[in-house]
């Protein structure tokens, strides 16, 4: 939400909603995403929530919706948990497998219009990679409010390639 609001870009349909709950695309009224993929995108955000926010004592969904205005206030939480395939058997068998299920998914047919079919975190992964090589873009009105606090701090900017 915060990209769109910074270079004037609308969100996608079912991607945010108004503080009154009502969908919307327009970054500037958007005040929280909106699950993916209804009502079982729904069911998978309430298990992370409980999982990553409940569980570690800094509920977010609740403080959102109380009646206390520092509820609205933004919190990440995070919760890591490992798991040891060996402990479920054959770790070379589960490499296997996954190896399998990966080559299964990147060679569905991809929707139309889409360059591929990607499995979580690929096209970040993908985008990081370049980014680190061409350097990362830059919302001109990002740009021109970091110049002015540059300027405001009497700090001068490193140069960069338009």
């Amino acid at each position: 939400m915060r990209q769109a609001r910074a270079s004037g870009t609308p969100l996608p349909e079912g991607a945010a909603a108004t503080e009154d709950g009502t969908p919307t695309t327009d970054p500037d009224q958007a005040v929280m995403p909106l699950p993916l993929g209804g009502a079982k995108g729904s069911g998978m955000s309430l298990a992370f929530e409980l999982l990553t926010s409940v569980l570690v004592g800094a509920p977010i969904f609740a403080a959102f919706h109380s009646d206390d205005p520092a509820g609205r206030k933004h919190r990440q939480n995070a919760l890591l948990i490992a798991i040891d395939p060996a402990a479920f058997g054959d770790p070379a068998a589960f490499t296997a497998a996954v190896d399998a299920t990966l080559t299964t998914l990147k060679a569905l047919t991809p929707a139309d219009g889409a360059q591929g079919v990607f499995y979580p975190g690929e096209r970040s992964a993908s985008v990081a990679e370049r980014r680190a090589g061409e350097g990362v873009p830059v919302a001109a009105k990002v740009w021109r409010e970091l110049m002015e606090n540059a300027d405001r701090l009497g700090i001068s900017p490193p140069q960069v390639s338009a």
